[in-house]
């Protein structure tokens, strides 16, 4: 808040002096044509004693106390109505009280009849006076307008300086948020920036992580190819031998079996998977190698009457181990499949390796084909 320079501070208290100082200065006398009333008749103006002992004196403090509850106070009542109290309730003596000075009325003369050349010039006196006064007046006018005015303007250039002041704080309110606003749009930013090079690298190294492990499954995979492969070729070759070695033991048994004319005819036990069957039954069987037939009995001892006969001759295309086309018999030991020309298969398996051997040979030779 700005206040008033020192030196406006004294011309303000000049000007009211100086208003003040006229005013005290020229003081309005009513002037009257008619004379001052005369004083009272048989008045006498000289002092006396009666007359100052008329005068009410002082009364008494009232703080001194008489007796009980009881203040009297002097004149209130004459001397010789007031109670005696005892001697131990006695008030104090009596004090004398000071008098104030008498002032006699002093007598004034009634005044001299005035004549009309006293009575016209008091008159022109009058009217100077009054002018003199309007004047004043006007001059105390114009100067109380002029301090008005200079007040006025004052208190203007302290607004002024006031809103300039609260502009200039406004403003700088302003920067200070606005630089403010901008710092923390600045450290967002940065934040941002900082998150997002982040979410870049961890993604860069997810994906180089992923490049890696698809390279090594890659390598994997290449490696059980040609691992496959290898074992695959391995395995065909064990194969081939195993067939040709298969092939050679049931020619060798077809020679043995032909040679020795006492020989019982072909059956045994095996266990069969038929395709409107979905579970095994171990069946006992005979062949019927004249009419090219396979007989299936449920058991050993009676075998004069068949549940089953199994055509062969014309009917079977071809004699299968499990890794020809029928994988479901990887697990099983001893099994191959007999594949139809109607594209149905039977699955079997014998109790043993050479009782595998003798069933192929009996089927190949009922169903003529070549094993």
């Amino acid at each position: 808040m700005s206040t008033c320079p020192p030196r406006r501070r004294l011309r303000s208290n000049f000007i009211v002096h100086f208003l003040t100082l006229g005013r005290r200065s020229h003081p309005r006398h009513e002037e009257s044509d008619n004379p001052p009333t005369p004083p009272p008749k048989d008045f006498v103006a000289f002092e006396t004693n009666e007359i100052r002992t008329r005068s009410k004196p002082l009364p008494v403090p009232l703080d001194d106390y008489i007796g009980e509850k009881a203040v009297y106070r002097f004149n209130d009542v004459h001397e010789t109505t007031i109670p005696q109290l005892p001697s131990h309730m006695a008030s104090p003596p009596h004090r004398e009280l000071p008098l104030l000075p008498y002032r006699p009325y002093v007598h004034i003369a009634p005044p001299v009849p005035l004549t009309p050349e006293e009575k016209a010039r008091r008159r022109l006196a009058a009217q100077r006076q009054r002018d003199l006064e309007e004047e004043e007046a006007l001059r105390e006018e114009r100067a109380r307008q002029e301090l008005r005015r200079l007040q006025k303007e004052e208190q203007e250039r302290r607004e002024r300086e006031e809103e300039e002041c609260r502009r200039a704080l406004l403003q700088e309110h302003m920067r200070l948020a606005a630089a403010r606003r901008e710092e923390k749009e600045r450290q967002e930013k940065q934040n941002e920036e900082q998150r997002l090079e982040q979410i870049r690298q961890q993604k860069q190294m997810t994906y180089e992580r992923r490049l890696q492990y698809t390279r090594e499954l890659e390598q994997w995979r290449h490696d059980q190819i040609q691992r496959a492969i290898s074992s695959s070729s391995e395995k065909d070759e064990e194969r081939r031998r195993s067939a040709e070695e298969r092939r050679t033991r049931i020619a060798k048994l077809g020679e043995a079996y032909l040679q020795d004319a006492t020989s019982l005819p072909p059956q045994g036990w095996v266990t069969i998977q038929t395709p409107d069957l979905l579970a095994w039954r171990r069946r006992y069987y005979k062949f019927d190698l004249s009419r090219g037939q396979m007989l299936l009995f449920p058991n050993h001892v009676d075998t004069a009457h068949p549940i089953d006969t199994v055509k062969l001759d014309g009917r079977a295309e071809g004699l299968h181990d499990w890794y020809e086309g029928f994988e479901e018999l990887e697990t099983i030991p001893h099994s191959f499949a007999v594949k139809f020309v109607d594209k149905q298969s039977w699955f079997m398996y014998t109790d043993n390796e050479v009782e595998k051997d003798k069933l192929l040979l009996w089927i190949s030779e009922a169903a003529g084909i070549i094993i």
